[in-house]
């Protein structure tokens, strides 16, 4: 049984769509001027076009929330989706078919536990992996994957372009609590050398005014900056921190 839908919004990469080969029935979202060329490029996808007017991530995601009502997104150059908890020397990729089902499963359980938003695991790390825990009930959801229920508070905001950030804040606020499988995570290749798609908008001065609107709107107790460590180094100097307290 169908839960949700899963889209993939997409923007200037019609010959360069992986998430397609990383699960099976996913739709890919464009603008109507690139809808003839993603659908030459990606035979047998279902291809729905938004209008040219909605330009951006945030108002996309907003205009994708709004016309299938349930729905998981998808970054499009996602390679698979994982395992988390596999033994030395077995393959950790999830077929595409089963790829699907787990989004459908992870969806419906959290209907049942009266989420809106859920998701999957944001480390690929086995050590961060706790096996007694394998679901999480609060924190954040990934910006390249995520899902959100009919019938929720959420939007998405047009002024705040880290809208991973934005979804997540504004679900501890309205809803208070996540279903986030963490078995599972969808690895990714690098959006910041990627061309096309969110590069062709993220800039440093974006990345502060997002970090200043999001501390002014929920607190800057919140959010703050991320400190650079030894094992993790800073992409850009307005990479955020989320204390949730849900």
């Amino acid at each position: 049984m169908e839960i949700c839908k899963v889209v993939i919004p997409s923007h200037k990469r019609a010959t360069r769509v992986l998430t397609t080969q990383a699960v099976d029935n996913a739709i890919i979202c464009v603008a109507e001027s690139q809808a003839a060329l993603y659908r030459a490029c990606n035979l047998g996808i279902e291809i729905v076009s938004h209008p040219d007017s909605v330009i951006g991530l945030p108002l996309k995601r907003e205009w994708i929330r709004k016309h299938f009502g349930s729905v998981f997104m998808l970054d499009d150059d996602i390679t698979d989706l994982k395992r988390v908890y596999t033994g030395k020397g077995e393959d950790a990729t999830v077929d595409p078919d089963v790829a699907y089902d787990i989004i459908q499963m992870t969806a419906d359980a959290a209907r049942q536990a009266g989420a809106f938003a859920f998701g999957f695991g944001v480390s690929p790390n086995p050590i961060n992996y706790n096996s007694l825990a394998p679901i999480r009930m609060s924190g954040y959801l990934t910006g390249c994957a995520h899902g959100i229920l009919a019938g929720s508070r959420l939007w998405y905001n047009p002024e705040v372009f880290n809208e991973d950030y934005w979804i997540s804040l504004l679900n501890a606020y309205e809803h208070r609590m996540i279903w986030r499988d963490e078995r599972f995570y969808w690895a990714q290749k690098d959006t910041f050398v990627n061309p096309g798609g969110l590069s062709e908008f993220r800039n440093m001065n974006v990345e502060e005014e997002d970090f200043k609107t999001l501390q002014r709107i929920f607190g800057k107790e919140v959010v703050t900056l991320k400190k650079q460590t030894t094992n993790s180094k800073l992409k850009h100097p307005f990479q955020k921190t989320l204390k949730l307290p849900f």
